[in-house]
């Protein structure tokens, strides 16, 4: 996709970037576990602006699909059961 008004950036960033909330739903882990990732580093914000409270991060959808990936894989691991679908 090439971005080359304002209008493609801003569809591109509705499609691709979410905020703390949307990415804790879809790995399907609570607010504070995946406040916890963060601070941890095991997933790292696309676009951060701002200072101390006011700090804006959006992290990318894809970034945090493979990462949701990531904590099922470690789950089935650790219970010995198959993978969703198998």
């Amino acid at each position: 996709m090439k971005l080359e008004t304002l209008e493609d950036v801003q569809s591109w960033a509705k499609e691709n970037l979410i905020t703390r909330n949307e990415a804790a739903k879809l790995t399907g882990q609570s607010y504070a576990a995946f406040s916890q990732a963060i601070n941890l580093k095991y997933v790292l914000p696309f676009l951060e602006y701002g200072t101390g409270t006011r700090t804006v991060r959006l992290y990318l959808k894809s970034d945090i699909e493979t990462y949701a990936k990531r904590i099922e894989a470690r789950k089935n691991s650790l219970s010995g059961q198959p993978k969703k679908g198998e």
